[in-house]
């Protein structure tokens, strides 16, 4: 890929992560995923990476008064899920396995990043990997690797 492909790849990235991201978008439209408000932050194409970030929000505390976990699995099924998506472009992409480990606690008045790899692509299989720190003190708050299957059946997109 030379240095204007390379360019435009990154322009379609960006500009596809921040239509799915922007609230009134089908991604947005209905289900959980609009309630834990995913916001753009970057993405890398040739690294294929993307960074989304989550406030805590009072809803999704748990008894001890920290974001409760699965708010975090959501969280990282969502981004890592809509990075499968972008680079395999199928009809759906479900999750087969997300492996979370929790290192910190996440305070409300916080928010936390979530970064997603990809490290594997292959016909219909993804594995990728996450990271979630938190923005206050920037430590690794949780970690994440999945499985993801894109089906390329004619069924429902609710991306486009």
């Amino acid at each position: 890929m030379n240095e204007l492909e390379s360019a435009q790849a990154q322009e379609a990235m960006e500009s596809w992560f921040r239509q799915v991201t922007t609230p009134g978008s089908r991604l947005l439209s209905h289900g959980v995923v609009p309630k834990i408000e995913p916001k753009f932050v970057s993405c890398n194409f040739e690294e294929k990476t993307v960074t989304l970030s989550f406030d805590v929000l009072e809803w999704e505390l748990n008894p001890q008064n920290v974001i409760h976990g699965g708010i975090i699995a959501t969280a990282f099924d969502t981004t890592l899920g809509l990075l499968c998506h972008y680079f395999t472009k199928p009809q759906v992409v479900i999750t087969v396995s997300l492996n979370t480990t929790y290192h910190k606690p996440v305070f409300m008045g916080d928010a936390f990043y979530i970064k997603a790899k990809m490290e594997f692509q292959g016909g219909s299989l993804c594995n990728i990997t996450g990271d979630a720190w938190t923005q206050n003190n920037s430590v690794l708050a949780a970690s994440a690797t999945a499985v993801f299957k894109a089906l390329r059946e004619k069924q429902h997109n609710p991306l486009v």
